[in-house]
């Protein structure tokens, strides 16, 4: 009798919770500034390469102001390396080597499948407009990976094998929402992406990938 007494006395409670919910869907591209830092002493970075992505969102609003965000999304980053030491680097399915010599500047272009998992935080609808700040982490699946080299030893050869399959990055970022009625709205943020797993699989070396992004994207 006491639970009974305790569900009916908790239904009006967690009705209450299952009206506030909501859940937003969005689409998004992102325009980015990608590049590999190097950890350890044999690696130079050489400059940063444009990379973009895009998908869906998904924001589940657990209180007005407050919603786990997710998704999924495909992005093209990469970077520049400089080796400063002789490197066979494994080029397609077999793993075939091709000998770079000292100082050689590589071009990485890496495709990733990504699943972010992110806090999102925002204000009240001011105007039109609203104010939001957003971090989370960054699981990725690598899909591809091509490289290039100065002396063209590597054109667009497929270097999987070079590659890690997966990478863990975390983010913070911040933008604004524009009303467009009801729950649709424009959306333009800012995001900072930092790498903290290594992208490259020779144990020789290691890279992170960091990149800024701006997004654009439609909630509705």
């Amino acid at each position: 009798m006491k639970r009974i007494l305790l569900l009916l006395f908790l239904m009006p409670v967690i009705s209450g919770l299952f009206a506030q919910q909501t859940i937003r869907l969005g689409i998004h591209i992102d325009p980015a500034i990608t590049w590999l830092t190097p950890k350890n002493k044999n690696l130079d970075r050489d400059g940063m390469r444009l990379g973009i992505g895009g998908g869906l969102l998904v924001e589940y609003y657990f209180d007005k102001n407050y919603a786990i965000a997710s998704g999924i999304s495909f992005s093209l980053l990469g970077g520049n390396l400089i080796y400063q030491d002789s490197v066979a680097i494994l080029t397609g399915k077999e793993g075939d080597p091709v000998s770079l010599t000292p100082g050689t500047s590589v071009a990485y272009n890496l495709s990733y499948f990504t699943i972010p998992v992110s806090l999102k935080m925002k204000t009240n609808e001011i105007g039109y407009f609203t104010y939001f700040a957003q971090f989370g982490f960054l699981p990725q699946f690598n899909t591809g990976s091509k490289a290039n080299s100065v002396g063209k030893r590597l054109e667009k050869d497929f270097v999987g094998k070079e590659i890690n399959l997966i990478k863990l990055s975390y983010f913070i970022g911040a933008g604004i929402e524009y009303s467009l009625g009801g729950h649709s709205s424009l959306l333009f943020g800012l995001f900072w992406d930092n790498g903290f797993t290594d992208v490259l699989s020779n144990n020789d070396y290691k890279a992170v990938n960091n990149y800024i992004k701006v997004r654009a994207g439609v909630m509705f």
